[in-house]
């Protein structure tokens, strides 16, 4: 017990700049063209598992007052490291509000485990004052790097 002790410790000598673990996908999601009230434009997401799994499910979810206009917001298949899996929808923004469209990757294991990632995308309509995101400040770590914290409250 000693012993898996110190190798922690060793492992990561400074508290707190530890890096959180990430699921082995690269992961974007992007417009394809600019984006206006009643106009159609496309979301692309783009999963790249650096592993193999049995699945992998893409899914886009939608703000209320945007339709679908073509194609699908879910793909499941299986993954293989290294192919990239694209899931494109066309969609018609109906409000001039903003809101946030977001794409998610999952790798899902035989053993039961799933691993994924997640991006969102903020539709630029609307008050552009309201488009921020109101994160809290960057904090600096003690070799300079910038991190924002986030923390879901109950």
């Amino acid at each position: 017990m000693m012993a898996a002790l110190v190798l922690v410790f060793l492992s990561c000598p400074q508290a707190g700049l530890a890096t959180m673990p990430a699921a082995p996908l690269d992961v974007s999601l992007d417009f394809g063209g600019p984006v206006a009230v009643d106009t159609d434009v496309t979301v692309t997401l783009r999963a790249r598992p650096l592993v193999d799994a049995p699945s992998l499910s893409l899914s886009i979810t939608l703000p209320d007052g945007v339709d679908v206009v073509a194609g699908t917001t879910t793909w499941d298949g299986a993954a293989r490291a290294g192919d990239i899996r694209t899931l494109t929808v066309t969609i018609r923004p109906r409000k001039a509000a903003p809101a946030v469209i977001q794409g998610a990757a999952m790798l899902k294991f035989t053993d039961g485990t799933t691993l994924g990632d997640a991006r969102s995308l903020m539709l630029p309509l609307g008050d552009p004052a309201k488009h921020k995101l109101n994160l809290p400040p960057p904090k600096k770590t003690k070799t300079g790097e910038s991190v924002i914290e986030y923390r879901d409250e109950p």
